[in-house]
């Protein structure tokens, strides 16, 4: 991919490997604007000390992605992981992937990950007040269909992705083309 956003980047750390694991413009967003700061002095001023040729292809900015109209650009990949949980099941939760879709030029690609709710269970009490909207695999890929014209279902169990039975897996990854 050309250009990648990733969408709720917290303090950097996945905005950082896609841009040093690609040749990519990579900008990552987040609201928490303390987040920002932190991946902008840690992650960004070294970048650009060591690849000053590069320094324009990463970038942070603090962002209400659902919110704020202004234009981020367009682009060709984006990644999202560990959001859409936090994101209110109805209209919210339309409007991010609204917003997802409209910011993917034709043909591109969105990786969307979340922890699945049939292991909600043996979450931690902190982990279960703050996702408000777990998805099970079915109402995940129906939802993230209403917004692209394909999405391909993987699954996680620790460090390993698979294509087998979600129903069992941690996490789920959806890789969602516009």
């Amino acid at each position: 991919k050309k250009a990648i956003l990733e969408v709720g980047c917290g303090e950097g750390i996945g905005t950082m490997m896609l841009a040093c694991e690609t040749r990519a413009r990579v900008t990552g967003i987040d609201f928490d604007s303390t987040q920002i700061d932190y991946a902008r002095r840690n992650l960004w001023e070294p970048f650009a000390r060591l690849r000053p040729a590069e320094k324009d292809r990463l970038t942070f900015r603090s962002h209400d992605f659902v919110a704020a109209r202004d234009d981020l650009g367009e682009f060709d990949g984006l990644v999202s992981l560990d959001v859409i949980e936090h994101v209110p099941q109805g209209e919210e939760e339309d409007r991010f992937l609204r917003r997802c879709h409209e910011l993917l030029v034709a043909g591109g690609v969105a990786i969307i990950g979340t922890p699945n709710d049939y292991a909600s269970p043996y979450a931690s009490e902190r982990s279960r007040l703050g996702h408000i909207n777990l998805f099970k695999p079915d109402r995940y890929v129906e939802t993230l269909e209403r917004h692209f014209s394909n999405v391909f279902l993987m699954s996680m169990n620790d460090e390993v992705v698979h294509t087998g039975f979600n129903k069992m897996a941690h996490y789920l990854i959806a890789i969602c083309v516009k």
